[in-house]
């Protein structure tokens, strides 16, 4: 970027500046010239001073503001992990300038919402919502492209069993029983004491299994 100060006078007035310029620019006194890359992270608004002058009445002064426009960025984690029936929060962080706007796309867990205003994903997730929640974060400020993340919410959830808690089976006749359960991760399953013979547990499926044999009543 380039802008050039101009002043008038006689004899022809020298410039100078005072102020913190960003990073990558500088101002050429000789042709008064404000030029260069803003860098990387620079947004943001400089307060400047120019000052004119050529020995002649008083200097010339004039306050300069300097906009540095920075496209959005996400900069914050692109997951997080909540745990049911506890409050959970995150907070999605984000540069440039002006200050982005945030907006959120996907299904969130029951009990969980998002405030675009603040950036805080919280809330605490509801009994049952335990799972992988694929989300779609988007940061717009109008300056340059805008920045998008894909974010994966897990919520976490202790394991339940859910099945009833007895089963009945006949001696010389197939049948089968299915454990079943809720949680996130999925849960492992294991089963102790003694079966009746020709029954067994499948741990991967959760199924009680088979013929009971004669005699095993």
């Amino acid at each position: 970027g380039s802008f050039t100060v101009a002043a008038t006078g006689f004899p022809a007035p020298t410039l100078s500046e005072t102020g913190s310029l960003p990073g990558g620019v500088t101002f050429d006194s000789a042709t008064g010239v404000l030029s260069g890359t803003p860098t990387a992270s620079a947004g943001g608004t400089c307060n400047l001073s120019f000052k004119a002058s050529n020995s002649v009445g008083t200097d010339a002064t004039q306050n300069f503001t300097l906009t540095v426009n920075q496209a959005p960025a996400i900069t914050s984690a692109a997951n997080s992990t909540f745990l049911v029936g506890t409050a959970g929060t995150f907070t999605v962080t984000v540069t440039g300038y002006p200050a982005p706007t945030l907006g959120q796309a996907g299904t969130l867990p029951n009990g969980v919402t998002f405030n675009p205003s603040t950036g805080v994903l919280g809330g605490t997730p509801a009994a049952g919502s335990g799972g992988s929640y694929n989300l779609s974060l988007k940061a717009s400020n109008g300056a340059g492209t805008d920045a998008n993340q894909t974010f994966v919410l897990s919520v976490n959830e202790a394991p339940t069993i859910t099945s009833g808690a007895s089963a009945t089976f006949t001696a010389g006749t197939p049948a089968s029983f299915t454990v079943t359960d809720t949680a996130y991760p999925a849960p492992t399953l294991s089963q102790a004491g003694t079966l009746p013979n020709g029954v067994t547990f499948n741990p991967s499926t959760g199924v009680l299994g088979g013929t009971p044999a004669a005699g095993s009543g």
